[in-house]
């Protein structure tokens, strides 16, 4: 029997918390709630090389969801074949813990972020009794390959999560990931703090750019009077520092992911939108899908 094309699909594009935040009321927040903007569930994405084995790419709180995108459960037969992530943020490892009742799959990561796993949220061995997950090594650099798609890890900073305490850097702890299908190159990097050096290199390598949108100005948080993190605090670079650089990729689609419910170019109707696509790029939606 012919297998599938292989495919990679958007499942939840939103920063942590989701669209809305349950404890905020900003504008976006209101506008959802009021049902004038579409929810967003928590940043995640995944691709099959064959349509019939799915690999989540960051596990989020919403994974219950984002599994329902894909291919139906068969009696207790799920498409999860593994779980590859880009870090060890609580956004995108809480969801491991939902999938306690898959009876068997792979947890690749690099070994920055399975010490941090290992050390202090340690998601693996809490699972031991529930479910058979194995752990694979990525090596920063080193493709590995599912089938048809070839995944390589590329490490953008030692950035590591705020329950990290009193620990060294992990070198990987924040990577982008680099898929290269039969047809085209995409690159998956929900997370960026600097476009200098190789990653200039890096993200011009591709084909599709799915890119951190998590803040449109650098000061989002403080200028709502929501927090006092700036987007740089926090690892991320702002839209509005990005845009002109990503603009001159040769990328054909340029496409932000991973929006703090506070991000303006969220409605479609804002200027920050309006500026975004004069530049060639847009904001990604749930459930937006490309083949590889």
């Amino acid at each position: 029997m012919p297998t599938a094309p292989p495919m990679f699909q958007l499942l939840g594009t939103a920063a942590g918390g989701g669209l809305p935040q349950w404890n905020c009321g900003c504008r976006n927040c209101d506008l959802v709630r009021s049902g004038e903007l579409p929810p967003r569930t928590q940043s995640s994405a995944a691709f099959t090389p064959d349509g019939e084995h799915w690999y989540l790419i960051d596990a989020s709180p919403d994974v219950s969801w984002h599994m329902a995108i894909l291919d139906p459960p068969r009696g207790r037969r799920t498409p999860l074949a593994g779980v590859l992530l880009t870090d060890a943020e609580f956004d995108h490892t809480l969801g491991l813990l939902q999938l306690r009742e898959g009876s068997a799959w792979e947890l690749h990561a690099t070994p920055g972020v399975h010490r941090i796993l290992e050390d202090q949220f340690p998601v693996r061995r809490l699972l031991s009794r529930y479910a058979e997950v194995t752990a694979i090594t990525a090596e920063p650099g080193e493709p590995l390959r599912f089938g048809s798609v070839e995944v390589t890890w590329v490490p953008l900073d030692d950035h590591t999560p705020r329950y990290h305490h009193g620990r060294r850097p992990e070198t990987g702890a924040t990577c982008a990931l680099v898929l290269r299908g039969p047809r085209r190159t995409l690159v998956y990097a929900p997370s960026l703090s600097t476009l200098d050096g190789p990653v200039q290199e890096l993200l011009a390598s591709a084909d599709v750019l799915l890119v951190d949108g998590t803040f449109y100005h650098p000061d989002e948080l403080p200028r709502l009077g929501l927090g006092v993190g700036t987007a740089a605090s926090m690892g991320h670079l702002a839209i509005c520092h990005s845009a002109r650089s990503l603009a001159g990729l040769p990328a054909v689609t340029k496409l932000y992911t991973h929006l703090n419910n506070t991000n303006p170019a969220i409605d479609p109707a804002s200027p920050e939108r309006a500026w975004i696509r004069a530049h060639g790029l847009d904001i990604a939606d749930d459930g937006w899908s490309v083949g590889l």
